[in-house]
C-alpha cells in the first residue's frame, strides 16, 4: 500500500519554491521537502484545501449577482433602431419629452439601462447626426426614449447587451413598452401589423399568444394602424387614436369608404385643432356626430319654434324639423336648398 501511495505521489508536480534564507541547499533546503510519499501528499492536500476555500468564498459572492445581467455604457450612435420599433417621432418631440431628458442629464445618465442585442458591425447606420464615423454594432430591443435622450445629449448610454431572435426581441420589446402608460393604441397597432406583414406571425391569434395579449386587442390595434394615411392625418397627431375608436372607424371605412375619404379630406383641409374626439365623431358621419351648439339657430314660424339649424365639428350644415315631412315638402325644400347654393356659389 505505501509502494501504491508513493507511485501516486510521484506523479503530482508541485512548484519549486526557493527558501528565503541565504542557502539554497543543505539542511535548510531538506527542512522544507517532504521526505516521504505521505508528506508530499498532505503538502498536496493543504495546497488544495486553499485553493477550494477560495472557490468556495468566490461561489458565495458570485450568489448575490445571481440572475442579474452585466451593463455596459455604449456610444449610443452604434445602436440602431430596429425594424420592429414601435415609437413615432412625435414621441420625441414635445415638453413631456424634454422633461424626461432633462432628468436623464441631471442624473448624469440612464438609471435604468436599455437592452440591447449585438449585431454585425456596419459602418453609418446608426442613430442621429454625426454618425458616418461610428460603427453600428448593436440594435435597440427597449428603452427608444432613454436611448434617444442619451443620443440628443451627447452621452454614453448604459445597457444590457444579449443576443436574441428576432422573435425573441419583438416580444421583449412589445411587453417592456406596452406596460408603459404613453404607448399609444396607434404605435402598437403598427409594430403589430409590421410584424404581420413581415411574416413574423402569420396572424393575429398567434402574435396575441405569444405576447400574451387579448385578440381582441390586438385586432383593434391593427385595424387603427390600416386606416387610411388621409383619415390618420386628419387627426392632430396619430398618437390620439383611442382602442375603443377602431371598431366604429372599421364600419365606416367598410360601409362608406368614399364617405370617410371625403369627410377626412375635408378635416384636413381646415387646417383647426378640433379635438381628437370631435375629429372622431365627424369621420364616422353618423348621428354619433355631436352638433355645434354654440353656432346652433332655432327655426321659428309665427313665433313657434319647429326646428334648428346647426354644423358638425367640420362645419357641415344640419338642419332639423320637430315636424316630419311628407314627399311634396322635402322636394320644395330641397329645391330652396338648390336655389340657395346656386346663388352662394357653393
Amino acid at each position: 500500500m505505501a509502494k501504491n501511495l508513493f507511485e501516486k505521489a510521484g506523479r503530482i508536480q508541485l512548484p519549486i519554491v526557493k527558501p528565503t534564507g541565504a542557502q539554497d541547499s543543505g539542511a535548510a533546503g531538506n527542512a522544507t521537502k517532504p521526505k516521504t510519499a505521505p508528506g508530499t501528499l498532505m503538502g498536496f492536500m493543504a495546497t488544495q484545501s486553499t485553493a477550494l476555500q477560495e472557490n468556495e468564498a468566490l461561489r458565495t459572492q458570485l450568489a448575490h449577482f445571481e440572475g442579474s445581467m452585466p451593463t455596459r455604457k455604449l456610444d449610443p450612435r452604434s445602436i440602431r433602431v430596429s425594424e420592429w420599433a414601435n415609437r413615432h417621432v412625435a414621441t420625441f418631440d414635445g415638453d413631456e419629452f424634454a422633461a424626461f431628458r432633462s432628468e436623464i442629464q441631471a442624473a448624469g445618465g440612464n438609471v435604468q439601462p436599455i437592452k440591447v442585442r449585438p449585431v454585425k458591425a456596419v459602418d453609418g447606420q446608426g442613430v442621429g447626426p454625426s454618425n458616418g464615423a461610428t460603427k453600428v454594432e448593436y440594435e435597440l430591443v427597449y428603452g427608444h426614449r432613454r436611448h434617444r435622450a442619451c443620443l440628443e445629449l451627447g452621452i454614453p448610454v448604459l445597457a444590457v447587451i444579449q443576443s436574441s431572435t428576432d422573435q425573441e426581441l419583438f416580444v421583449e420589446m412589445e411587453r417592456e413598452n406596452r406596460n408603459r402608460a404613453d404607448l399609444s393604441a396607434w404605435e402598437q397597432g403598427v409594430m403589430y401589423a409590421r410584424a404581420l406583414d413581415r411574416g413574423l406571425y402569420p396572424s393575429n391569434r398567434q402574435l396575441a399568444a405569444a405576447i400574451g395579449r387579448d385578440l381582441g386587442d390586438v385586432g383593434k390595434a391593427v385595424s387603427l394602424a390600416r386606416l387610411p394615411n388621409v383619415v390618420i392625418e386628419a387627426f392632430a397627431s396619430p398618437l390620439d387614436l383611442q382602442f375603443r375608436w377602431a371598431k366604429p372607424l372599421n364600419d365606416a371605412q367598410q360601409s362608406d369608404p368614399e364617405g370617410l375619404l371625403e369627410r377626412a379630406k375635408m378635416l384636413k383641409g381646415k387646417g383647426v385643432d378640433l379635438g381628437s374626439k370631435a375629429v372622431f365623431e365627424s369621420l364616422i358621419g353618423s348621428s354619433m356626430g355631436r352638433a355645434d351648439q354654440a353656432g346652433k339657430i332655432e327655426l321659428k314660424t309665427k313665433g313657434k319654434a319647429f326646428g334648428s339649424l346647426a354644423s358638425d365639428a367640420a362645419g357641415r350644415v344640419i338642419l332639423r324639423t320637430s315636424a316630419s315631412l311628407n314627399d311634396a315638402q322635402r322636394s320644395a325644400l330641397a329645391k330652396l336648398v338648390e336655389e340657395f347654393a346656386e346663388r352662394e356659389g357653393l
